[in-house]
């Protein structure tokens, strides 16, 4: 019959191999410090498992059995404290001070023949020794079980978790050695229980120092569940390129851990940094040449440089890089956490570019502003000038004039209004987009304002017959007069645009319960449903068969003045059939 304890014992040492070959592939991949210690601390482990059999036997053979089975004991303690020191480093002092213990105690248990069977007597140089050995490497592996969990408090989500695991780790580590100690003083019952135990640790021991992709997943649940609410804001909201970025960098250690980031510009400068300076950034950005793509297939995505992870923005303007600079405390960076740096990277560059897009039309915008500040200004001197002389030419004030000039001065009358009532307009809009457009505003009758706004224009509207309903009596609102005259006329001036010649044009003043209402009414082209959703956008025109003229600030001026006033300007219209435009305003109170 098999032996059960052979069985479990060899399936023991198996498992143990196939780790330690594990972190020795690993370390061939990525061959820093860290890897290597692990690698070291595992293949001794192992061996470790390989030699126990061996144990016990007589003769010089099982003498050196012994001496190997202490050294490469201590050699697994070490290369698990070299590991913790990896990740929380002790002062250099403080390292090699351990390191010439372990040595000293490894001499120590060779030079002194150290008994191949622990129920041989022992000299009390050699129980020292042994005790010492055993306390060496009990203080290589608990005080990295205590230092990692305390490290992780207050640290972010990933790293945390990382180091939690490390602890798990280590525990699960030292009960395999304790159980495998121990197990040949219990009865056969409960050793195979100790050894089921110990081969049921191993897999734990691969979780906690190689994590795999759904176990890192989970890691970053607690962030992710953040970063979903987050992403919306951090890409619609940031105000600017750099705070974009450096809020981008901020998760990015959240999400995936790092001691510091640093994100690069398609011109090579870098446009944010966290845990590292501005200058020291530009220089390792310098030096690892982070921007050029021939480390992957496509060159977007993410590669490894040194000590850092490269992740490319593939921005509007040209190449750019979010660069993660890998400190002690990261998680071994997988396959997993690239492809979601690589999805994190797409969103990035998008809102980057958006920024960009977004300060362009604001530019834009100001632009546009200024332009009708400036052209405002400068074109009602001379067409005061011009509306003055041609007045005075129609009253005689210059002189006889001739019939055939005197018969066009009408014309060119109206023909300046209307340009002054495009400056008019050009201005009110300036004022109303810098926010210096402000209401004076008093009780005032809105039958009186708008007979006057009506006379206002009344050379604007030749070729149209004007029918005015109002009221006898006055409604009082507290308007801005000469604002107020400002949304009639220009309402008026559209239903003269906008309708044939010899049509009438409606005006009607009424009171609708607590507001006041100028309806202005044409027998024109009307207006689509698609197109009043846009008639009153800034430089909003609609399109039709003859050229209108105008800048297509006129309605969009009127609503918000409307506005202004606590009411609001409608429309109400049928393509082919006309227009009616209704301003409201609250009553006096």
């Amino acid at each position: 019959m098999v032996d059960p304890f052979l069985i479990l014992s060899l399936a023991i040492a198996i498992a143990f191999a196939v780790l330690a070959i594990r972190t020795i592939v690993s370390w061939l991949r990525q061959p820093d410090r860290r890897h290597g210690n692990l690698a070291m601390a595992m293949s001794a482990l192992a061996v470790m498992m390989l030699l126990a059999p061996l144990l016990g036997a007589a003769g010089p053979a099982a003498q050196v059995v012994t001496d190997m089975a202490a050294v490469v004991f201590l050699i697994s303690g070490y290369g698990l404290l070299a590991f913790r020191d990896s990740f929380v480093p002790f002062r250099p002092t403080t390292m090699r001070a351990i390191t010439f213990a372990i040595v000293a105690v490894g001499v120590l248990d060779i030079a002194l023949q150290l008994p191949a069977s622990p129920d041989s007597p022992h000299s009390p140089v050699q129980t020292l020794a042994l005790a010492a050995t055993v306390g060496l490497w009990s203080f290589c592996i608990l005080e990295p079980i205590v230092t990692f969990w305390v490290a992780s408090l207050g640290r972010p989500a990933v790293e945390k978790a990382r180091l939690r695991a490390l602890s798990i780790g280590y525990a699960a580590l030292l009960l395999v050695i304790i159980t495998g100690t121990l197990a040949g003083s219990f009865n056969s019952g409960v050793r195979v229980a100790v050894d089921v135990v110990s081969l049921a640790i191993v897999p734990v021991l691969y979780v906690s120092f190689f994590p795999p992709a759904w176990l890192r997943r989970i890691w970053r649940q607690p962030e992710e569940d953040q970063f979903r609410f987050a992403l919306h804001d951090l890409l619609l909201y940031s105000p600017d390129r750099a705070t974009l970025a450096d809020r981008a960098l901020l998760w990015t250690e959240r999400l995936i851990g790092g001691d510091a980031a640093y994100v690069i510009d398609s011109d090579g400068s870098v446009l944010a940094a966290r845990g590292i300076s501005l200058k020291d950034a530009r220089s390792l950005s310098a030096r690892a040449e982070s921007l050029k793509g021939g480390r992957s297939v496509d060159g977007r995505a993410p590669w490894r440089s040194g000590s850092t992870l490269v992740i490319p923005l593939d921005l509007r303007q040209g190449r750019g890089a979010m660069v993660i600079v890998t400190g002690r405390l990261s998680p071994l960076f997988g396959d997993d956490e690239l492809t979601r740096l690589q999805q994190y990277a797409a969103s990035i560059t998008a809102g980057l570019d958006r920024v960009s897009l977004t300060y362009t039309i604001a530019a834009l915008e100001r632009a546009k502003t200024d332009f009708l500040n400036v052209a405002s200004h400068e074109l009602r001197g001379p067409m005061t000038v011009i509306k003055g002389y041609l007045t005075m030419l129609e009253a005689g004030a210059l002189g006889e004039v001739s019939p055939k000039a005197r018969s066009v001065l009408p014309l060119l009358i109206s023909k300046s209004d209307e340009v002054n009532w495009m400056v008019e307009q050009m201005i009110e809009a300036a004022r109303l987009e810098e926010g210096r457009l402000s209401l004076k505003r008093r009780r005032t009758d809105i039958v009186e304002l708008t007979d006057a706004a009506v006379d206002g224009v009344r050379m604007l509207l030749s070729g149209h017959e004007v029918k005015l309903d109002s009221p006898p009596h006055p409604i009082d609102a507290d308007v801005d007069p000469d604002r107020f005259q400002i949304v009639v006329r220009n309402l008026l001036s559209n239903a003269a645009k906008y309708s044939p010649a010899g049509t009438a044009i409606h005006v009607a003043v009424r009171r609708n319960g607590d507001s006041a209402q100028v309806s202005v009414a044409d027998e024109g082209v009307g207006i689509s449903d698609d197109d009043q959703k846009r008639l009153f956008t800034r430089f909003g025109r609609i399109a039709t068969d003859s050229h209108v003229q105008g800048t297509g600030l006129g309605l969009w001026l009127s609503r918000e003045i409307a506005r202004m006033h606590d009411g609001d300007l409608t429309v109400t219209s049928t393509a082919g059939s006309g227009s009616t435009f209704t301003m409201s305003v609250p009553l006096s109170k």
